[in-house]
Order: structure tokens, then C-alpha cells, then sequence
């Protein structure tokens, strides 16, 4: 189960421009969690 402060930090990332596989690396979760 994600924290809220991870789903933001999710959102946020992505909305920079993130891809959600570099997310997934930096945050040492799953490509799937991040989609």
C-alpha cells in the first residue's frame, strides 16, 4: 500500500516529465505500482 506522500511524489514526478520507470527505480517500487 502506497503512503499519500508517495502517490504525490508519484504525481508530481510524472507531471515534470518523468518516465515511470525512472520513477519506479528512484522510489524502489514496481513499473506497475507507478502506472
Amino acid at each position: 500500500m502506497l503512503t499519500k506522500e508517495t502517490f504525490v511524489d508519484i504525481h508530481v514526478r510524472f507531471a515534470q516529465g518523468q518516465s515511470i520507470r525512472n520513477i519506479a527505480r528512484q522510489l524502489g517500487i514496481s513499473r506497475n505500482t507507478v502506472k
